[in-house]
């Protein structure tokens, strides 16, 4: 699986290293450079792997896409194993009598944002290419029976990097859109893209589909929370639409008669506005999970693994206006902006109240308040937090003590107060109380290493 970003600038993003300060492992992180593939846009191949001097977000106006390469692998045989998993290269398609263009990719991208909504199958926006084996750009242009005649929109593009001797990797190069947004109308739009700039593209034609002056209906397939789309004072869509997509990637490559395949998905998002950050419950997480489960071993519940939730949650905080989400007033107005206290009011009618007290989510207590945290894990005197944090089937807890656990003032895909996933509750559970219950059982604390260092 890799996750592309949007950006309009030609040259996509360079890699960095995310390191932690050891001295303030609150602060923000810092980004060093790191090797990265050139790749000549004439011929396709990668030219060189170095670090860049700087790192640099923005060019010629423009966001840096991010632009995954995908690698080949392949299962081979050696004496006594079957199973060798090795990256497929030049070198090993000459061992079989192939080269390069033995290899051909197919790439199926798509979205479906609108369909999501509408539920008709002339809003799906789709782009396919391939099967190809020649290292040009292959355009990803998704096509909907419910746009203008002619009009597209650009999701991308996918390419077979050229292998070399230097770099022999077979490889395929996704490079999401621009990030742009674009536009329905029932006036036919002249073609091509509009003079202006500050203009929007019309692609989808309100004459045929329903998206422009679509709104959300109270039935069980709207998402939850509903009506997370540009909106007039009606709750009516303005019709706009994006160029995000996700889809697959497939490697076919036929030896001996045998036809081998490969896939991968691919998807891209918005960029990283706060690269130094991460959220506190991301994909990753979910992913863990669902292939790990819902409780850790003992290799898994470590230190570091509970200090990189607190960390994170921090960082989420730091980016958030903590006081108005909390629902302290503003400038003398109370309920100013949508926060979980209105969401909770204007959900199930309970009294509208701040979440916690006002004074405790200035940002300097939000910082004492997990640096405390940071230093009672590592100390093995912080079980209490482990009593914090929200559970899964709490979400819907809106009494004072339920609102207030942690992570406090978000709002999870169903609407209401978000909680971790059980797996990573069950990590910091585990680490805040091992000084207080040691694994031993000899009943004497512990620091929160000691068991694993012995087993080390």
């Amino acid at each position: 699986m890799a996750i592309g970003r949007l950006g309009a600038a030609t040259r996509p993003m360079d890699n960095y290293e995310v390191l932690l300060d050891p001295d303030q492992p609150l602060a923000p992180r810092q980004l060093l450079p790191a090797p990265t593939f050139e790749v000549d846009p004439d011929s396709g191949a990668i030219t060189s792997a170095d670090a860049p001097p700087v790192l640099r977000f923005t060019e010629d106006g423009g966001v840096r896409p991010v632009a995954p390469f995908l690698e080949v692998w392949a299962l081979t045989s050696v004496p006594g194993r079957d199973d060798v998993l090795e990256p497929l290269t030049i070198h090993l398609l000459e061992q079989h009598g192939l080269g390069p263009g033995d290899v051909r990719w197919s790439v199926h991208v798509a979205n479906h944002k609108i369909y999501r909504r509408t539920g008709k199958k002339t809003d799906r926006i789709e782009a396919e290419t391939g099967p190809f084996h020649d290292h040009a750009v292959h355009a990803l242009n998704g096509t909907c029976a419910n746009f203008w005649e002619g009009k597209k929109l650009p999701l991308g593009h996918a390419r077979y990097i050229r292998p070399t001797p230097d770099f022999p990797g077979i490889r395929l190069r996704f490079t999401p859109a621009a990030g742009h947004v674009y536009g329905s109308s029932k006036v036919k739009p002249p073609p091509g893209p509009p003079d202006d700039p500050n203009l929007v593209d019309i692609l989808y034609n309100a004459q045929k589909g329903s998206w422009l002056g679509y709104s959300d209906s109270d039935v069980p397939t709207v998402t939850a929370p509903g009506g997370i789309y540009a909106s007039d004072d009606t709750g009516a869509s303005k019709g706009y639409l994006d160029d995000e997509c996700d889809g697959l990637v497939r490697a076919e490559l036929t030896t001996e008669g045998t036809r081998l395949t490969a896939y991968a998905r691919i998807g891209a998002g918005p960029p990283a506005y706060a690269p130094d950050s991460f959220p506190v419950r991301s994909v990753v997480d979910e992913l863990e999970q669902a292939m790990l489960g819902p409780t850790a071993g003992a290799d898994d519940a470590t230190l570091e693994a509970a200090e990189d939730v607190v960390r994170r949650a921090f960082d989420t905080v730091r980016l958030m206006n903590t006081s108005v989400l909390n629902g302290n007033a503003v400038v003398g107005l109370v309920g100013a902006a949508n926060t979980m206290a209105a969401q909770d009011t204007g959900d199930t009618g309970r009294l509208f109240e701040p979440i916690m007290a006002p004074s405790l989510v200035d940002p300097t207590a939000l910082l004492n308040l997990h640096q405390h945290v940071l230093t009672g894990l590592r100390s093995g005197t912080a079980p209490w937090f482990a009593d914090v944090l929200r559970d899964f089937d709490e979400v819907g807890d809106l009494s004072a003590k339920g609102r207030r656990k942690m992570p406090a003032l978000m709002r999870g895909a169903d609407g209401r107060s978000l909680a971790l996933t059980r797996r990573q509750v069950d990590i910091v559970r585990k680490v805040a109380r091992r000084s207080i219950f040691p694994e031993d059982g000899s009943g004497r604390a512990t620091a929160p290493d000691a068991g694993r260092q012995e087993q080390e």
